[in-house]
């Protein structure tokens, strides 16, 4: 920046000053000419002060120059303007230009020592500017480039998230696609749910009716087994009341015959035990077989449900439902078949043991019957072949008599 442009810059208080004083008449009229036109027309060319600048002091044509501004005629004037000048920029004022006392020289000489130290301050304010402008134009091309760069970055940035937008909505419409396929497996699954718990109801209430009809069976089982030993015992007794009403005196008693019908009669009631005992042990067996096999068609059928029945020709009787989940609970079942069929099984053996045990104690005591009918007829024997011998002495002392 020049020192007229910052001299511009100060407040002027008088415009008038900066009128031309060539163009003012003979009186007292004030100076119009600007310092610009003055500083340009005193200094056109300029060299630096202080030996390392150019530019700043004036050439040898000066005199020439001065003529446009100053003349012989108007020496007053441009002195009165030159004064009121610096008096308005702040320079040393009231210069007596056409005196010759030293305090007036010397006031003149501080006046132009100051202008030219301003001028070294111009000079030196003009280079630092025009460096700071320097670096600030390459700060505004390092700007300039970068912010390109920026705009290509952002550019860039606006296509990426372009695509992540369109990947999103593409996803979003995936995820509400399987959120929607989701949602109906499951309600499939509750409804399924739903289905195994009725259907699981429904076996429980099954499976209590076939243990009630299970207990009610062993009930009467038991009962019919009380009632067989009940009659053994009674026909063991009516046995032995017919042996003993067969002959009412002794001596009419033949004792092979008696013993051949008692031991006829006693094998002919146990072969007739024996077989009752076996046809019960038979449908005892039968029924314990088709319970088991009852509840083995139960068991194996998916979620309980009994399997559709096999008719003559190898065909299935349709109308069974069929379990959606009897795939999915194949190892379950089986895993229940076998236990449930070795739990049958194993009350199937206890019960054939219970009933073997029931049979050996019949025989048991059939047998301790029959031991106690043998020595009862032992000993009804003996008095009678003593009477007989007896007898028989008799008879002989009576031949002999």
């Amino acid at each position: 920046m020049s020192a007229s442009s910052r001299f511009d810059l100060r407040v002027n208080p008088n415009p008038s000053l900066l009128a031309d004083p060539r163009a003012a008449p003979a009186n007292d009229r004030p100076v119009t000419s600007s310092p610009l036109a003055m500083q340009a027309s005193s200094h056109p060319h300029q060299h630096a002060i202080g030996g390392g600048g150019g530019g700043g002091g004036m050439s040898d044509g000066g005199g020439g120059a001065a003529a446009a501004f100053a003349d012989a005629g108007n020496l007053e004037h441009c002195a009165r303007y030159l004064n009121q000048t610096l008096v308005t920029f702040g320079f040393p004022a009231s210069l007596d230009l056409f005196a010759t006392d030293p305090v007036s020289i010397a006031r003149t000489c501080n006046c132009i020592y100051a202008l030219l130290q301003q001028r070294q301050r111009d000079i030196e304010f003009r280079e630092s500017t025009n460096d700071l402008r320097q670096r600030m134009q390459s700060d505004i091309s390092r700007l300039e480039a970068k912010i390109e760069r920026m705009d290509a970055q952002l550019a860039a940035k606006d296509r990426e998230l372009a695509t992540l937008t369109r990947t999103e909505a593409k996803n979003t419409a995936t995820l509400k696609a399987q959120i929607d396929k989701l949602q109906q497996e499951r309600d499939e699954f509750q409804k399924m749910v739903i289905g195994n718990q009725q259907v699981r109801t429904q076996q429980i209430h099954e499976m209590k009716k076939k243990e009630k009809e299970y207990i009610k069976l062993q009930e009467k089982l038991n009962q019919v087994l009380m009632e067989k030993k009940k009659e053994s015992s009674r026909s063991g007794m009516e046995i032995m009341n017919l042996l003993q009403k067969e002959g009412r005196q002794r001596g009419t008693w033949s004792g092979k015959k008696n013993d051949n019908d008692y031991y006829k009669m006693i094998v002919d009631a146990y072969e007739v035990k024996k077989q009752e005992l076996m046809q019960e042990n038979a449908d005892l067996r039968a029924l314990l077989r088709s319970m088991q096999m009852d509840m083995r068609e139960f068991l194996n059928a998916p979620n309980g449900v009994p399997q559709p029945a096999v008719v003559g020709n190898g065909r299935q009787e349709p109308g069974s439902p069929q379990s959606p989940l009897g795939g999915k609970t194949a190892r379950m079942t089986q895993l229940q078949d076998a236990q449930k069929g070795a739990e049958v099984t194993s009350e199937a053996t206890e019960r054939e043991l219970e009933l073997e045990a029931q049979l050996v104690e019949a025989r048991s005591i059939i047998q301790e019957q029959a031991s106690l009918m043998s020595k009862h007829f032992t000993k009804s024997d003996k008095p009678r072949r003593l009477s007989g011998l007896d007898a028989e002495r008799e008879a002989v002392a009576a031949q002999e008599v």
